[in-house]
């Protein structure tokens, strides 16, 4: 029986209320300085989108794992693991200040009561929130650039607020594992044979 860990990156999301992006999406939270809720002025990310509890409810959706013990959070990681690695080349994740929005958090124990238990619309259980405004990029404690094609390779950047340099960061980090982006079959080969 194969054992699964978590990712050297997760003990940093473990700590923080956060929200995953592409590049794309980044440049546009940065041009109106706040993560704004999705009432379906977006495209449809992944085909529940479209019925989902944040679209429906025009909610920011985020993630938190501070309820969660890590054994909690394996059991549910085929709910939420994939979404941090699914933007190509890279996966931004935005790290939040909880106590700036702590007052508004709808967290997922409401989102079940608000549900009846039913989970429809559709949320992660467990692991999934939800913030009913504009997130401003003041709230913003700092990020982690994942890779899109092999998830266990990734930076922590802890800066505060809008950090317009990311996109250098990330035109960086592409480039030092440029070899992961032309093979990376090859370089997990290498990975697991270690």
């Amino acid at each position: 029986m194969m054992s699964v860990r978590l990712p050297g990156w997760f003990s940093i999301v473990k700590k923080n209320l956060c929200h995953r992006t592409g590049i794309e999406a980044l440049k546009k939270i940065f041009d109106t300085g706040a993560i704004m809720p999705n009432g379906g002025a977006f495209p449809d990310t992944y085909p529940q989108s479209k019925g989902s509890f944040a679209r429906i409810h025009n909610l920011v959706s985020l993630f938190d794992f501070a309820k969660q013990t890590d054994d909690e959070c394996l059991k549910q990681i085929h709910n939420w693991y994939r979404f941090f690695f699914d933007h190509k080349p890279v996966t931004i994740v935005i790290l939040l200040d909880r106590k700036l929005l702590d007052a508004g958090i709808i967290t997922n124990e409401k989102a079940v009561q608000i549900t009846n238990g039913s989970f429809d619309p559709i949320f992660i259980p467990n692991v999934e929130a939800f913030y009913p405004h504009p997130v401003p990029c003041t709230a913003f404690t700092g990020y982690l650039i994942i890779c899109g094609v092999y998830e266990k390779i990734y930076e922590y950047i802890p800066t505060r607020g809008a950090f317009a340099e990311i996109f250098e960061k990330v035109d960086d980090f592409v480039k030092k594992h440029q070899e992961i982006y032309l093979d990376p079959l090859n370089k997990l080969e290498k990975e697991l044979a270690k």
